[in-house]
């Protein structure tokens, strides 16, 4: 059973208020969840990843700044390392022996960019993430595209939306820092059939990585971010887990 969250905000360094949920499930170890674009922590594949990972660590899910509850608007991934950054810092403050971190999507890309210069940052599981904003598919004709238009109806846009900044504000390119990070065990899963961003993205992220501790799995049919727990909630548990259990625990 997942304990009831510690609903709290943290600020940024430019003064943006990010808000959070915290699961206490009683582990030393605690693992981060990023939501991609458009997702907020109520998002229900969010949720069913808070679900996944509470058996066995601590959790903190957060908004992007611009979406859900947090304040300020969405840059695309250029001021949001501000936004992990805080919430590292409140994870750090409360005492873990260990932290890892799940990103999806855009918040896959602040991850790796966050991680260049947060050594507590202990495991990383990088999910449909990008190796350049600006190299970024969207095949808006491709089948997949109307199938997750049709998921969001299903769920009501429930934890859907986002308040939008300058898309053009500079930003960090992700292969770029997976060169910089030389000790973080980092497990990248993407899906074959991913519109928005093709899974040569995670291949070229991997290559890139120069952690020994390494990993990519490319899921057969699988779609964008977090519509993979949607349709491989067991095989996503299995890859999470294990990875964590071999890099965290």
């Amino acid at each position: 059973m997942i304990a009831l969250a510690l609903a709290g905000m943290v600020a940024t360094t430019d003064g943006v208020n990010i808000a959070y949920d915290h699961y206490k499930n009683g582990f030393d170890s605690v693992v981060i969840v990023c939501p991609g674009f458009f997702n907020s922590k109520k998002n229900s594949f969010m949720k069913k990843t808070v679900e996944i990972v509470s058996s066995s660590y601590d959790v903190i899910i957060f908004d992007f700044r611009g979406h859900g509850e947090s304040g300020s608007k969405f840059t695309w991934t250029s001021t949001e390392p501000l936004d992990l950054g805080a919430v590292l810092d409140y994870a750090a403050g409360c005492g873990y022996k260990k932290i890892g971190v799940i990103g999806f999507s855009l918040g896959a890309a602040t991850a790796m960019n966050v991680a260049v210069n947060r050594p507590e940052t202990k495991s990383m599981i990088l999910i449909s993430a990008p190796f350049s904003f600006w190299d970024m598919n969207y095949h808006f004709w491709e089948p997949e595209m109307l199938s997750d238009l049709m998921a969001n109806f299903e769920c009501k846009w429930e934890g859907k939306g986002a308040k939008l900044d300058n898309i053009f504000l500079p930003k960090v390119k992700p292969i770029k820092s997976v060169a910089e990070i030389k000790e973080i065990p980092m497990l990248f899963i993407h899906g074959d059939r991913d519109w928005v961003i093709k899974d040569y993205h995670s291949r070229k992220l991997y290559d890139a990585a120069v952690t020994k501790n390494k990993r990519l799995a490319i899921l057969h049919n699988g779609f964008h971010a977090e519509r993979l727990i949607e349709k491989y909630p067991d095989r996503m548990k299995e890859l999470m887990l294990g990875w964590f259990k071999e890099t965290l625990s």
